[in-house]
């Protein structure tokens, strides 16, 4: 599964698409397989190569955890303890699709707080203060400061996509779509006018 395909079925978090991808294309370069060891230092020189496959995954999981260090796994460099906190296994966070479902629920999470604390001092944000509030949260979350300016820096890099996250049947808020249990199939003004008599 490709991450345009994994973020269109298993994103969890509509508001903003542009940010969720650019959350799994940054640091994990939409590898699927990637784990980040917080205690290498990218100014030593060259960093090891990024795992492939499950099984190195997991190995180099187990490196950074026999560190004593908190690794980051997989598109949405989520911690051991997000994985666990949502019933599933280690291994799970490198399938694209529970990964993303487990990244963007904290997302979801993130975007309520910010609204909250919006709501609480009064201010009308707008959706630029919310998407900040939001990223802010969740690299304060993985520990990771950096993590603000390069998603901010895929954003601005990040090409149009033929396809959103709103294309996706499931995801498309009710306001836009033309289907299901909250929309009639006919026009509502036609449904309160009374019927003419021939």
């Amino acid at each position: 599964m490709d991450v345009l395909t994994a973020l269109l079925a298993c994103s969890l978090y509509p508001a903003d698409d542009a940010l969720v991808r650019a959350i799994a294309e940054s640091n994990s370069e939409s590898n699927p397989y990637f784990v980040y060891d917080p205690t290498l230092d990218p100014a030593e020189g060259e960093r090891q190569s990024d795992p492939r496959s499950l099984e190195q995954a997991l190995a180099r999981e187990a490196e950074v955890t026999a560190k004593g260090a908190r690794p980051l796994l997989g598109l949405f460099e989520i911690p051991p303890a997000w994985v666990a906190a949502f019933g599933r296994e280690s291994a799970e966070a490198f399938d694209p699709c529970t990964n993303a479902a487990i990244g963007t629920a904290w997302l979801s999470a993130f975007e309520s707080e910010c609204a909250r604390a919006a709501l609480a001092r009064r201010l009308a944000t707008v959706a630029l203060d919310e998407r900040a509030c939001v990223l802010r949260s969740y690299a304060e979350a993985l520990n990771m400061p950096d993590l603000v300016t390069v998603v901010t820096l895929e954003l601005r890099a990040q090409r149009p996509t033929p396809l959103a996250i709103f294309d996706a049947p499931i995801l498309a808020p009710p306001s836009t779509r033309p289907w299901g249990p909250d929309r009639v199939f006919a026009p509502l003004t036609s449904l309160l006018t009374p019927a003419r008599s021939p």
